[in-house]
């Protein structure tokens, strides 16, 4: 692990799919087309603008949009028929720090709420730019977190994981509380998000399964230390 309500991936067409119609609007070179919606790419950002689109129902009257990253949030409302918009994920050509995003997007009636589609999607340092490669296992780097992190979690990381449909990530704090995240896929990316929000420091310990494989689950210790400068007296 060192390394309805529907599903926006779906809304979003896009973050792949981006990519595939530049290509067919230069008209030339050849388009890679990735038919495993179990794939991380589906759910990461590669540009700093995104085309988001949907259908819309036909009993809806209007809908309101919310992304919430752990970065902030940002919503829209739509008061007529819309099937698309351009999210601006980011102001430069490359973002300055990592996110992982949920997208829902909520339809209104005259009697309420008449549907929802939601998706997640994660903006990493390595979809833009050379990402840093420690190949030290033993470094301290690979155990320590702050504020933040971003999860990937794919079967790929665990070898008897056989075709797994869903993923499981528990997060629990030695001496502390444990959360568990039941994710609807078996890959993607998970914010994790320390500042206030009851994690404190110390150690996490962290379990990532795949439960409907039987597979043995991957594990990991963290450690988030305190702000500052420590100091030993010897």
């Amino acid at each position: 692990m060192k390394n309805g309500i529907g599903k926006m991936a779906r809304l979003v067409e896009i973050v792949s799919v981006l990519s595939v119609r530049g290509v067919l609007a230069a008209g030339s070179g050849t388009a890679v087309v990735d038919c495993d919606d179990g794939n991380p790419r589906w759910t990461t950002v590669f540009t700093n603008t995104v085309p988001l689109t949907w259908g819309w129902p036909t009993d809806s009257t209007h809908a309101a949009l919310a992304i919430t990253g752990m970065n902030g949030t940002f919503s829209t409302n739509f008061v007529e028929v819309t099937s698309n918009v351009l999210w601006h994920v980011f102001a430069t050509d490359a973002p300055d720090k990592e996110d992982a995003y949920t997208l829902t997007l909520t339809f209104y009636g005259s009697e309420g709420i008449v549907g929802a589609l939601t998706s997640q999607l994660a903006v990493v340092s390595g979809a833009f730019r050379a990402a840093a490669v420690n190949a030290l296992g033993d470094d301290v780097l690979w155990t320590k977190v702050r504020n933040k992190a971003i999860i990937p979690y794919r079967p790929v990381f665990a070898e008897t994981a056989t075709n797994p449909a869903t993923a499981r990530l528990v997060i629990a704090k030695i001496g502390g509380q444990t959360q568990t995240n039941a994710f609807p896929s078996a890959a993607g990316y998970y914010g994790w998000k320390l500042l206030n929000n009851g994690w404190g420091y110390g150690t996490f310990d962290l379990a990532l399964a795949f439960p409907e494989t039987g597979a043995d689950a991957l594990t990991a210790e963290l450690f988030r230390p305190l702000d500052g400068t420590a100091i030993s007296v010897r």
